[in-house]
């Protein structure tokens, strides 16, 4: 007769569902906007919607702020 330790499989398990409560929990459901640098100095600018999906990069600030006007403001 084996005998199996089920202690490593129940953490591991244990170890998952906490990730993944976690990982639920801090999900943000808000417009996400950050700026990235590019080789002559200046910034790309990046947008995504995890409530849709969408995703955006633009060239400018003002480029940006339109595309959210346009998805959000203008109906």
């Amino acid at each position: 007769m084996k005998i199996f330790d089920r202690w490593p499989l129940l953490e591991l398990k244990l170890a998952q569902a906490w990730h993944n409560l976690v990982r639920f929990m801090t999900t943000s459901s808000q417009l996400q906007v950050w700026q990235t640098p590019v080789a002559n100095g200046d910034c790309s600018w990046h947008a995504y919607d995890p409530m849709t999906g969408r995703s955006a990069c633009f060239g400018s600030e003002a480029e940006m702020r339109i595309w959210i006007e346009t998805q959000y403001y203008v109906k």
